[in-house]
């Protein structure tokens, strides 16, 4: 370093003063630290910038402490370790295994009861012949008039087609159930999953294409969630995203859009109406999470009091050549916009923030 290393200009040796002031000069896995976050965290693409800012905050907020102890050097390397662990891919890839995992489960205890009743089926189908045919025969030999004949054997035939048609709808019922389970969210039914949304964006963009609508995209994010996890439990924390998704559909479902979970808290709404409209919708949707009043139920029993929260959308608007992932990535930034500018709003994809009392 001593070769080609100005004295006065060097940022290593300004950095190194500065460990020595604040006592950790002589120990490298110090300066290791703050070069790992002051340089080269900003360079991972697996921190969104809001995480970055936070691994950075804590670390130099606890060197200001000038503790050059081993026992606090562990308690930052730990809270590093927290960092990475908690990642957003980390944590995307988690949730999606255990939602696979999830509608495993479920896919396999519906082909599990489709097969018990094909088994059933074929069964009642085998008695109910035999049975026709014993009755028919019996009628057969029992009547010498044919216009008696007639009633009884058509009575007969009705009531068999009767049976067919319970099992129809029957059958059509667990078809609908198994669709269902390969499509929704285990969690935030009604809500769609992430492998159905992105076939359903695929095919919505290529029918844009052919007619020409307008195509826009929500991305909704409920602020300061983990706060929310931390403060009251996951499972309260469940429950705040069954609320908000019970809020999404219902308004989805109003104007026959299409709603789903994109990942951990994040959700999104699919719909074929201009970027104005969608806007509008979008702030409707934000009043009506900001005035819900959410009371958790803890031990059985309703909390006393409510959980209020809120949401930051953004809103994309379709442009032709767009695939379907650069869509959710326009709504994703203009989410995350909001996210950096106050939280609790809405901003198209290009756009500033707009005002919340709009």
């Amino acid at each position: 370093m001593s070769n080609n290393c100005p004295s006065d200009s060097c940022a290593i040796k300004k950095l190194c003063s500065e460990m020595h002031r604040i006592g950790c000069g002589s120990k490298p896995s110090w300066l290791a630290v703050v070069l790992f976050v002051r340089n080269l965290v900003a360079n991972f693409s697996i921190f969104t910038d809001e995480q970055k800012s936070a691994m950075q905050r804590n670390v130099f907020e606890r060197l200001s402490k000038k503790d050059p102890s081993p026992q606090h050097f562990e308690q930052i390397v730990n809270d590093l370790e927290g960092f990475i662990a908690n990642n957003q891919v980390t944590v995307s890839a988690e949730e999606k295994l255990e939602s696979q995992k999830k509608i495993t489960s479920s896919l396999a205890s519906v082909v599990n009861e489709f097969l018990d009743e094909s088994l059933m089926s074929e069964k009642e189908r085998g008695k109910l012949i035999n049975t026709f045919g014993r009755d028919t025969l019996e009628i057969l030999s029992d009547s010498e008039d044919l216009d008696a004949l007639r009633p009884r054997l058509k009575g007969l035939l009705k009531n068999m087609l009767m049976h067919y048609r319970e099992k129809a709808n029957e059958w059509e019922r667990k078809a609908r159930l198994l669709e269902q389970t390969v499509n929704v969210d285990p969690l935030l039914a009604p809500l769609h999953n992430r492998r159905y949304l992105e076939s359903y964006l695929k095919s919505a963009i290529q029918q844009n294409q052919t007619d020409n609508n307008s195509l826009a995209l929500l991305m909704l994010d409920i602020d300061n969630f983990k706060q929310v996890n931390d403060a009251h439990g996951h499972q309260v924390g469940d429950d705040v995203l069954r609320t908000l998704a019970k809020i999404i559909s219902a308004h989805s479902e109003k104007f026959g859009w299409f709603a789903a979970r994109y990942g951990g808290d994040e959700l999104v709404v699919v719909c074929n109406v201009s970027v104005d409209e969608a806007l509008l919708h979008s702030d409707a949707i934000r009043l009506a999470v900001q005035n819900y009043e959410f009371r958790p139920r803890l031990n059985g029993k309703l909390a006393e009091n409510s959980i209020r929260f809120t949401v930051s959308i953004g809103v994309a608007e379709y442009q032709v050549g767009m695939s379907s992932d650069d869509l959710l990535n326009c709504a994703d930034k203009a989410m995350y916009d909001v996210k950096g500018t106050g939280k609790n709003n809405v901003a198209l994809f290009g756009v500033t923030t707009i005002d919340p009392e709009w």
